[in-house]
């Protein structure tokens, strides 16, 4: 039985607990910097990232204000007052860890041209953004000097995996997609020199329920695709057990994977810490 002086302090004690399953710490002295190359990609966290063609920067899946009860089990690479200046933003579906509607509100230039799948127009335009494409598999539109197709994925909730294409550089986003080899097929066929490609790799479940890829399965869409390099991106979440559970050390394991396929495709595979970049140069 609860004993009225201790359910207080049992309270703290357990919304303390819930709140460190999604407050994240935000690595406030790091800073953006620009590269000549004619691709350049900056993983913040999770999902999120800042992917740079030179001319025109455009900001993935922003992702400040993580929602309960899960988060990022690692820092954000960089604070959103520190970003540099974007041409876009680009969004692949609904869920709270892609469209975060407080950091989307809160995000000073609503002129920005945001682009996003069929049915998230509305949200984004009452909250000032004036500039709102939806796109469906296979239509196009165009953020600066990027064409921007979207192309299938295969989720719990209508979703968008993007090819973008600039400076003769072609990078494939597969945004939280599960694996499905007939889509990946079709995909690449009609982009059959990918440059780099993010690839989810986090082998997700939340209660139960498969959210992406496992390392393994992202190691066979590799396959598939064939890209140049790929970057492991779309994990690092965290909650609480058994709500949240994922696979171990998933990045590591997509790039063990990778070489088990092939020891030559190892070098393919690029692993960012938040804030961290890699370039491209064709």
């Amino acid at each position: 039985m609860w004993s009225p002086l201790r359910l207080p302090a049992t309270l703290v004690a357990l919304s303390l607990g819930i709140a460190a399953c999604y407050t994240p710490t935000v690595q406030r002295t790091r800073t953006y910097h620009p590269s000549d190359a004619d691709l350049s990609i900056t993983r913040i966290v999770h999902g999120s990232a800042v992917i740079d063609f030179r001319e025109t920067r455009i900001l993935l899946d922003p992702w400040y204000a993580p929602t309960p009860p899960v988060g990022p089990d690692e820092p954000i690479g960089i604070s959103l007052e520190n970003l540099p200046p974007m041409r876009g933003l680009l969004i692949t579906h609904k869920h709270d860890d892609h469209f975060d509607a407080e950091t989307l509100r809160e995000y000073p230039d609503k002129s920005l041209p945001v682009v996003v799948p069929k049915g998230l127009g509305a949200p984004l335009r009452a909250m000032g953004y004036q500039s709102v494409t939806e796109l469906e598999p296979w239509e196009r539109a165009q953020i600066g000097s990027v064409i921007v197709t979207a192309v299938p994925a295969h989720h719990r909730v209508p979703e968008n995996g993007y090819v973008l294409q600039a400076n003769s550089t072609t990078l494939y986003v597969a945004g939280d997609t599960l694996f499905d080899e007939a889509m990946f097929r079709e995909i690449a066929k009609l982009f059959p020199t990918i440059d780099a490609a993010l690839f989810p790799v986090g082998g997700i479940r939340i209660l139960g329920r498969r959210l992406d890829m496992t390392p393994e399965e992202a190691a066979a869409a590799f396959e598939l695709l064939h890209p140049g390099h790929v970057i492991p991106y779309h994990y690092g979440l965290t909650g609480p057990f058994p709500f949240i559970t994922g696979s171990s050390k998933p990045a590591e394991a997509f790039e063990q994977a990778v070489a088990a396929k092939d020891a030559r495709a190892r070098s393919a595979v690029v692993v960012l810490e938040p804030g961290e970049s890699w370039h491209h140069y064709r």
